[in-house]
C-alpha cells in the first residue's frame, strides 16, 4: 500500500482551512496548525465576507476578474459537500454618487456578462426599505452575498478533522529541512515531521519561508472591520453605496470593512464614530448605531497581484497558498493546492 503524504498546513485562518480539508479529502495525512483559534485580529476574522463578481469590475484586471468568476463556481460545489454555508445576506445593492457613475458600472459588467440589473428608486426602496433616501440608480448583483469568513473557516476545520485531520494549537518557528527537502517544522521548540509544509499563514507565510531562505512575493495590507448593534434596523442585502460597504451580521448586527486611517490605532475611534453616523444617514435614524467592535488586521497581499498557489522556492516540499481576495479565492485555491501537492 502506498504510504500517504504527510502533510503540514501552516494557518487555521480560511485559506489553510480549505487547504486542510481539500487536502485531506484527496487523501492526505494533515497536520493543521494555528496559533490562536478565533482570533479576532486575523485576517479571516477581519474580512468583510463579500462573495461576488460585483466587488471589482471587469476592466481594473480582466485576468483577475476572470479567475474570480471561476472562483465564485466553487461554492456550489462547497455548498453541496458541507451543507449550509454561514450566509448572512444574498444579493447587493451598488450606486455611485452620480447616476452616469452607475449607468457606466452597470453596463461594464453586462458586456462582461455577469448578472447585473439596472434598478429605479422605487424598486431600490422595495429592496431595501430601511433606506432613507434611495438613490435614482442602483445595480442589482443578485448572485452576490455576503458570508462570516470565521464561520466558514471553522465549518471547513471541523469537516477536515472529520474526515481525518489533526488540529494543533502552537505557533510554528521555522521550517525544517535535510538538504534542499523539507522534513517538517518546528512548533514552539520541538520538531513535527513532515514530507510537505503547506504555508497558508497569510503574511506570516514570508517569515516562515525565510528561515530556508526563500523569499516569498508578499506584503501586507491593512484593512478595518467594524461591528454595529443595530438589531432593530432590518438591512436586507448587502450595499455598496459610494464610499460605505454595509452588511447585515449573521445573527443580527451591521458589519461594515473600511480602510485603515493614516494614523493607525489613534485614528480607529474617529473612523468609526464617521462610519456610524453615515450608517445613521443611510438609514435615517437619529444617531449612529452602538459599536460593537472594531478590529484592523494585515490582509496579505502578493507583489503581483497574482495568487500564489503551489511550490516556492528551491526546497523540495515547501508550498505557498496565499491570495487576495482570500475569501473569494480560497475554496478554488484550497483544491488548487490539493492538486498541486499530491500531483492529482
Amino acid at each position: 500500500m502506498k504510504r500517504r503524504a504527510q502533510v503540514i498546513v501552516v494557518g487555521g485562518g480560511l485559506m489553510g482551512a480549505s487547504a486542510a480539508w481539500h487536502l485531506t479529502k484527496a487523501g492526505a495525512a494533515v497536520t493543521l496548525v494555528e496559533r490562536a483559534p478565533d482570533d479576532l485580529f486575523s485576517a479571516t476574522a477581519s474580512s468583510f465576507g463579500w462573495v461576488g463578481a460585483s466587488a471589482s469590475t471587469p476592466s481594473d484586471n480582466p485576468e483577475a476578474f476572470a479567475q474570480r468568476l471561476k472562483a465564485l463556481e466553487e461554492f456550489s460545489r462547497l455548498e453541496r459537500e458541507l451543507g449550509p454555508l454561514p450566509i448572512a445576506a444574498r444579493g447587493a445593492l451598488l450606486w455611485w454618487s452620480s447616476e452616469d457613475e452607475t449607468a457606466a458600472m452597470i453596463a461594464e459588467h453586462q458586456a462582461a456578462d455577469t448578472r447585473m440589473e439596472r434598478l429605479s428608486r422605487s424598486q431600490v426602496a422595495e429592496k431595501e426599505p430601511m433606506l432613507a433616501d434611495p438613490p435614482p440608480l442602483a445595480a442589482w448583483a443578485p448572485d452576490d452575498f455576503a458570508l462570516e469568513p470565521a464561520a466558514l473557516a471553522r465549518q471547513l476545520l471541523a469537516a477536515a478533522q472529520a474526515a481525518g485531520a489533526r488540529i494543533r494549537q502552537g505557533t510554528v518557528e521555522a521550517i525544517e529541512t535535510v538538504g534542499h527537502r523539507v522534513t517538517g517544522v518546528v512548533i514552539d521548540g520541538h520538531s513535527l515531521p513532515a514530507d510537505i509544509v503547506v504555508l497558508a499563514n497569510g503574511h506570516g507565510a514570508r517569515t516562515l519561508a525565510s528561515t530556508v531562505g526563500v523569499d516569498l512575493p508578499v506584503h501586507a495590507s491593512p484593512a478595518v472591520l467594524i461591528r454595529f448593534d443595530a438589531q432593530a434596523h432590518g438591512m436586507r442585502h448587502l450595499v455598496c453605496a459610494q464610499d460605505l460597504e454595509l452588511r447585515p451580521a449573521l445573527g443580527g448586527g451591521l458589519v461594515s470593512a473600511a480602510d485603515c486611517p493614516d494614523d493607525g490605532e489613534r485614528g480607529m475611534p474617529a473612523l468609526a464614530a464617521r462610519t456610524g453616523d453615515a450608517i445613521a444617514q443611510l438609514l435615517g435614524i437619529a444617531a449612529a448605531p452602538p459599536l460593537l467592535s472594531i478590529h484592523a488586521a494585515q490582509r496579505p497581499m502578493t507583489n503581483d497581484g497574482k495568487p500564489l498557489c503551489g511550490p516556492v522556492g528551491t526546497i523540495e516540499g515547501l508550498h505557498a497558498v496565499v491570495a487576495h481576495p482570500g475569501v473569494i479565492l480560497a475554496p478554488l485555491l484550497g483544491r488548487r493546492c490539493a492538486e498541486a501537492v499530491l500531483g492529482s
